[in-house]
């Protein structure tokens, strides 16, 4: 059993496995944003580059329940983050994509005991990425500036689908029961491009 916590410790949440499934690069505004808001309250400072982690939407206990509150970053937002309200550390976000089957995680912007050795396999929404830097993005990386480019989306489909997830119900709570289980969603309403906030 492997724990997600927040860096004060105030907020855990046990997974019922320890699997990780996949594992991307992200360089789109929302998560760079949603990680510059939270350093902003408190909490972690995230990378320019985000490493993502996908594990199964099955909890098998939550402790501190009470320190969560979920935040959209916007009104048209499809992502949906769990962050505690003592140190604003990310525990886990949410997305329709994900079909509650697995959830996602940003290692730098909390704590885990998951072994995050994992390579990612792609590094997606690079378009919007502002950095020179890509030194973390090697050869063997699929390198995505959107999601527009139809061949480049059949070689992102063919590598992740025996990645993916299977549906099973969990045997404990999934990720979006816990979002509806905490004290409400609270939209941000940032503006996009916004590093700087009130």
């Amino acid at each position: 059993m492997s724990v997600i916590s927040c860096n004060c410790e105030k907020s855990q949440i046990y997974l019922n496995e320890n699997i990780i499934y996949y594992s991307l690069l992200c360089g789109c505004e929302d998560c760079r944003q949603a990680g510059e808001w939270g350093h902003f309250k408190g909490g972690p400072e995230p990378e320019k580059l985000q490493k993502l982690i996908y594990v199964r939407s099955d909890i098998k206990k939550i402790v501190g329940k009470q320190n969560m509150h979920a935040y959209q970053l916007r009104r048209d937002a499809r992502s949906t983050r769990i962050y505690c309200k003592k140190c604003y550390s990310i525990i886990g976000i949410d997305h329709p994509n994900y079909k509650d089957t697995v959830f996602m995680l940003i290692p730098q912007l909390c704590k885990t005991d998951l072994d995050l050795s994992i390579k990612p396999v792609a590094a997606i929404f690079m378009n919007d990425y502002p950095y020179k830097d890509l030194s973390m993005i090697t050869d063997d990386i699929l390198y995505l500036n959107d999601f527009e480019n139809d061949e480049k989306n059949k070689k992102f489909d063919a590598l992740m689908s025996p990645l993916r997830a299977k549906y099973q119900k969990p045997k404990g709570i999934s990720f979006r029961d816990l979002i509806k289980d905490v004290e409400g969603i609270t939209v941000l309403n940032l503006k996009k491009g916004v590093k700087t906030f009130n």
